[in-house]
């Protein structure tokens, strides 16, 4: 069964083109599509590109920032249940900070420390040798 769009009049039915959309992405071929449609493959692929064209698309930072609000929200209502001795929602509540957390960039692992060993130390004091013989260099003669 197909959805009618969350905006669309009550009682109104689904376009085509959305009835051939919601049909694909449920895992409909073209074909079968097309049969049930009774039309070529052709224009059932040709009505998916048009409806695919004219969705709008987020850019990936406002999709991102729209949704962490979401899941912000979605985790204070699993804490609140939580805090209520649900169990579960404290499950689905660590899963969401989770997701949080990678929307954030903390899924990232913190790259290793290089090791500091004597051959860099060695490298450090030399520059800095140089550097104050430079300074012996510039000072006026008193």
């Amino acid at each position: 069964m197909t959805q009618t769009p969350p905006d669309a009049p009550k009682g109104a039915k689904p376009s085509r083109a959305q009835r051939i959309l919601a049909a694909l992405i449920g895992g409909a071929g073209p074909d079968a599509i097309g049969q049930r449609e009774k039309l070529p493959v052709k224009r059932v692929e040709s009505l998916v590109r048009d409806a695919l064209a004219r969705r709008w698309v987020a850019p990936a930072t406002a999709f991102a920032k729209l949704q962490i609000a979401r899941l912000e929200s979605l985790s204070l209502l699993t804490l609140n249940r939580g805090q209520q001795g649900e169990l579960d929602a404290l499950d689905r509540a660590l899963k969401i900070l989770d997701r949080l957390d990678r929307y954030h960039g903390f899924h990232r692992a913190n790259p290793a420390l290089e090791p500091y060993g004597d051959e860099e130390r060695e490298r450090l004091i030399n520059k800095l040798n140089v550097i104050a013989a430079r300074l012996e260099d510039d000072k006026p003669a008193t």
